[in-house]
This record gives structure tokens, sequence and C-alpha cells, in this order.
């Protein structure tokens, strides 16, 4: 009778100890690229997973450089030096007929979801950049209006 006792409290105590440390599920944490601040709220799943469909949620302030149809918002995807794929999606449109889904350019207020096909052979470990971009190129590079990144995994 006393082990069982013994037993009993033991396995409480265990128990209790388990149930003290909460499960925390690690979010994936963007951070801006050089000052380019674009808000990566959500990326669903998290962390990505191969083959499969992911949705980010994106937002951004553009009051002082308004968004036009020239710029388109792209997400990349890599590991370490290997590119896995890239994927744009149209910001807004000049067009005098708006649809639901693609609002009227200028934009200044930045609030979309986007949706890609994760590569099949992705990794536990990559890097992710979201970005907005014209696809000009200048003399000093890629001119970007702005950018978020992370790495997974790492």
């Amino acid at each position: 009778m006393k082990q069982s006792l013994t037993f009993a409290v033991i396995l409480l105590a265990m128990l209790s100890m388990i149930n003290a440390f909460p499960l925390h599920k690690r979010k994936t944490e963007f951070s801006d690229c050089e000052g380019l601040h674009l808000d990566v709220k959500s990326m669903t799943p998290d962390p990505l997973q191969a083959g499969k469909n992911a949705t980010f949620t994106i937002s951004g302030d553009f009051t002082t450089h308004p968004l036009t149809s020239e710029f388109k918002q792209y997400i990349a995807i890599g590991e370490g030096f290997a590119y896995l794929g890239s994927y744009d999606q149209d910001i807004c449109s000049d067009s005098s007929v708006s649809s639901s889904d693609i609002p009227k350019c200028p934009v200044t207020d930045y609030n979309t979801t986007m949706t890609i096909q994760v590569p099949d052979d992705l990794d536990n470990s990559y890097v992710l950049l979201v970005f907005i971009w014209d696809g000009s190129y200048t003399s000093k590079g890629q001119e970007w209006l702005a950018c978020a990144r992370t790495v997974v995994g790492q």
C-alpha cells in the first residue's frame, strides 16, 4: 500500500511539473531590411510546409510614397545560396473597373493577403524575403520600396 501511495504521489508531482511548463510555439518573426519597413502580420502555416499552400498577411503605410501599378508584391524563398522560388502579386490597378481583389491605384494604406505554393523541396532551414519593388534597376542596383525578411530553422 505504501508503495502504491508513493508511486501515486511521485506521478502526480511529475504531472504537475510537466503542466507547469507551458508549450510556447515559436512564431516566425520578420525584421525590416535596412529601414525598408513592411509588416508581415502572419504566415499560415508557421513554419512553412513543403508542397502546401501558405498564406501571408502583409501591411504597410505608404503615405509618403503611394503605391502605383508599377509596383508588385514579391515573396522569395531560398536555402543558403540556393534559390527555391519567387512569387509576385499585383498591388493595385489603374483600370477604371476595379475588382474586389485588386484596389484602385494609388494605395497608401496597404493591407493584403498573398497565397503561394511552397516548393516541394523546402528543407527545415530556409530564408524568406517579402518585398515591394517596381522591377527597375538603377545605378545603385535594385530599388526596393519596402522589405521584410526572416531566417527559419537557424
